[in-house]
């Protein structure tokens, strides 16, 4: 039986998923020398999503988005109050400065609720779940932008926004004809997270789980269940590069090698990064090591 303490604690868990904190932009791209012009689009329901958009001079473009609580920027997991997850700053800038003078378009947007972009259902967080609108709505933008409509494009999803991408396959598969490929970072299965942080709160798992659910559910609409994203590769029909912390204390790598055997493409790649349980080495990563990322868009655009 979960105690009021446990509860507690599992209502914290709960509130920081379904209305993520808003953290700071701490750079912009002119930091690593990179022109950008800042740019808003529409989603289907109405969120205006902002974003950089930073040129080169081809017609290829990658699409960035980020996992929670981070922005388009990254995560200033270095600062007092955020450094719950290692307390080191996650950059994504690097990132798009190996990109852009690898001749690719960037453009990197924050999902809804996050960074600078507005707000839906209330400001709750979907973790993916409402999120898939942003993907489709960037590809979009980039179909629809003069300088870029019929370029090739891949998109970059990290965490929630690789979640974001795989619901966006999964209800607009015909929005990802023509893409190119994808880098899939740390994809997160809802109950695989649950269950890692009651073992860490020492809550028994399942007892933990099935009193999570409810909680979750009144700050956020949703079920543990509506994150159950493992199956939803079997609808990934594009060239895809799954990439994750192999002992990532808020997931199970067994998840994401799930994902990448069920993914029905013979063009895939799932790599694993050993020797940190911090799951946001992961995404700063391809940040401090460009050169598979690279590789990977280059075979593929």
């Amino acid at each position: 039986m979960i105690n009021e303490q446990q509860t507690q604690m599992l209502t914290v868990l709960a509130q920081g998923l379904a209305k993520g904190v808003r953290t700071p932009i701490l750079r912009t791209p002119e930091e690593v020398g990179l022109a950008y012009e800042e740019i808003s689009f529409e989603t289907k329901d109405g969120v205006t999503v902002k974003g950089w958009f930073i040129p080169a001079d081809s017609n290829k473009v990658i699409i960035s988005n980020h996992f929670s609580p981070a922005n388009r920027y990254g995560f200033a997991g270095h600062l007092e109050g955020l450094d719950f997850a290692g307390g080191f700053e996650v950059n994504f800038l690097p990132r798009y400065k190996a990109l852009h003078d690898a001749g690719y378009n960037v453009l990197a947007y924050d999902l809804r609720s996050h960074g600078e972009s507005g707000e839906g259902e209330n400001g709750v967080s979907g973790v993916g779940y409402f999120e898939w609108q942003e993907v489709i709505a960037s590809i979009d933008y980039i179909k629809n932008r003069p300088d870029t409509a019929g370029s090739d494009v891949s998109l970059f999803s990290m965490c929630m926004g690789a979640n974001a991408t795989f619901n966006a396959i999964d209800k607009v598969p015909e929005a990802f004809t023509d893409i190119k490929s994808i880098i899939a970072v740390a994809p997160l299965n809802g109950r695989t997270n649950i269950e890692r942080n009651c073992e860490q709160m020492q809550i028994p798992v399942e007892e933990g789980v099935e009193a999570f659910d409810p909680i979750y559910n009144g700050f956020s609409g949703l079920h543990v269940t509506d994150h159950n994203i493992i199956p939803k590769a079997a609808n990934v029909n594009t060239p895809i590069f799954y990439f994750q912390v192999r002992d990532d204390m808020n997931s199970r790598w067994t998840d994401v090698q799930e994902m990448y055997e069920l993914t029905p493409v013979e063009d895939k790649k799932v790599e694993y990064l050993e020797d940190t349980p911090w799951r946001f080495k992961g995404y700063t990563y391809f940040s401090e090591h460009p050169e598979q990322m690279i590789e990977w868009f280059d075979s593929h655009m």
